[in-house]
């Protein structure tokens, strides 16, 4: 797969040395046309709330006259320390399309200038915000990547404190261990065609800055899953972090949640991001698309 390639040549093969955060940054402060276009009959447009949190929202356009029943609050990956909300605009896109209502993409704080728990802060401000703006809708979390583990940990912390739980969680191939004790981070090395276990380990431990890897807040694995909503999780068989998803997918049911786990061959982590790209990532949102309409998530038509 070409894409398999280009993540080769561009991440993996600087995977043997440190981090460099203004590289990483780099490649996401100009996105190409391609990952900003927005398709006939959407808008996306940036907003921010009197707390200060910055979104980007991606809606049907016009929006319809009635209020949404189901909102979505999309949480980007980049291991807590690179991307946003425009680098991801296509998979926000395609999040308001399968849910046909707004989808929220947070622009949340980054490590090492915010470091653990920043971005938990700010979904969970982002999720109370979103509450008393929608008040008579369902929220969905989703997620792709270290997003996807937040999204899981802002599920926990909204249980936690008791407010009205989400209706759903959607997460592309959940960052959920950063004690990093997956089998597949070393058995998986080889045919992971974007990180390299010391690339993983070494994000992890920026982010947390000292923090207990452990910590359900950073490592939603460790966490008590027991109420969640139902969750449809994705993960591909030959990435470095198919066990985080694995795992969490196995203590998830353990713990009485309903789990939809969907494993591919050979492909991309978080493949479903790159929807405009591969017919994999279509395929995907459709999925979504029915697993959204299967849970009674989708506004009206």
């Amino acid at each position: 797969m070409l894409l398999n390639g280009f993540f080769r040549l561009t991440m993996k093969r600087h995977g043997k040395k440190p981090i460099n955060l203004q590289r990483l940054r780099a490649m996401g402060k100009n996105p190409p046309r391609s990952v900003l276009a927005v398709p006939r009959g959407y808008s996306v447009e940036s907003l921010r709330s009197d707390q200060g949190l910055d979104f980007d929202v991606a809606n049907l356009s016009p929006p319809p006259a009635l209020a949404p029943s189901v909102v979505v609050l999309y949480l980007h990956g980049g291991g807590y320390l690179f991307g946003s909300p425009k680098t991801h605009r296509q998979v926000v896109i395609a999040m308001a399309k399968a849910f046909r209502g707004p989808a929220y993409g947070l622009d949340y704080r980054l490590a090492p200038e915010h470091p653990f728990p920043a971005a938990v802060e700010d979904a969970a401000k982002a999720y109370q915000w979103l509450l008393d703006r929608y008040p008579q809708a369902e929220i969905v979390l989703a997620g792709d990547s270290a997003g996807a583990g937040l999204a899981i940990a802002t599920a926990v912390g909204v249980r936690d404190t008791g407010l009205k739980p989400p209706k759903a969680i959607v997460g592309f191939s959940p960052y959920s261990d950063l004690a990093v004790t997956g089998a597949s981070v070393d058995s998986n090395a080889k045919s992971c065609a974007m990180f390299t276990p010391r690339a993983i380990r070494e994000a992890a431990a920026i982010y947390l800055s000292g923090a207990d890897a452990r910590d359900p807040r950073a490592s939603p694995l460790y966490a008590d899953l027991a109420g969640l909503p139902p969750m449809l999780l994705f993960a591909s068989r030959h990435e470095i972090l198919r066990d985080d998803t694995l795992r969490l997918a196995e203590r998830a049911s353990a713990a009485g949640v309903k789990v939809k786990l969907i494993e591919r061959d050979r492909l991309p982590h978080v493949w479903p991001v790159f929807v405009t790209l591969l017919p994999e990532a279509r395929e995907a949102f459709a999925l979504v698309s029915a697993f959204a309409q299967e849970i009674g998530a989708r506004n009206a038509a």
